[in-house]
């Protein structure tokens, strides 16, 4: 069996990894939902997190304040997500999701669990066990300040 991206880094095939399973569900979450996976990330992390800023979100879903603006305002237009002026900070404004913005994150869920099974078909429980893992080791190093400080004495001595 041939690995793809076999010769490639480890960070350019996870990248590419996310970048093609996403792109392969998008049209699926488009067309059942009429969501795009970048606004169910944020209807979720709304869900999950009632009462967030929108510079909040912006830091949590990882995407640009352009895009987070345009998924809010789209969210607010389908009436799955309100918002409220902040009651310390009239400048701010906090999101809530709503009945039916619970409801389609509800759906989605059910969704992404179908189409997450499907995506590790591949690999049986114990190896499904060990990825999840190893994946979690590596988030926690990568977030490690001991990765950051060598990551500077690289790029130092590199210079």
């Amino acid at each position: 069996m041939e690995k793809p991206f076999s010769r490639e880094r480890l960070t350019f095939r996870l990248d590419m990894l996310a970048k093609e399973s996403i792109d392969a569900n998008d049209g699926i979450f488009q067309h059942q939902l009429g969501l795009s996976i970048r606004e169910v990330r944020a209807l979720r992390i709304i869900h999950d997190h009632a009462g967030l800023t929108f510079v909040d979100l912006v830091q949590m879903a990882d995407l640009e304040r352009t895009l987070t603006s345009r998924i809010i305002q789209s969210l607010i237009k389908q009436g799955l997500v309100r918002r409220e002026n902040d009651e310390n900070d009239a400048r701010k404004f906090r999101l809530y999701p709503t009945e039916a913005g619970s409801r389609k994150r509800e759906a989605a869920g059910r969704l992404s669990e179908a189409l997450e099974k499907l995506l590790v078909a591949p690999l049986s429980p114990e190896e499904l066990v060990q990825l999840d893992d190893l994946l979690a080791r590596l988030a926690v190093w990568v977030r490690a300040r001991d990765y950051h400080d060598q990551l500077a004495t690289f790029s130092e001595t590199e210079s």
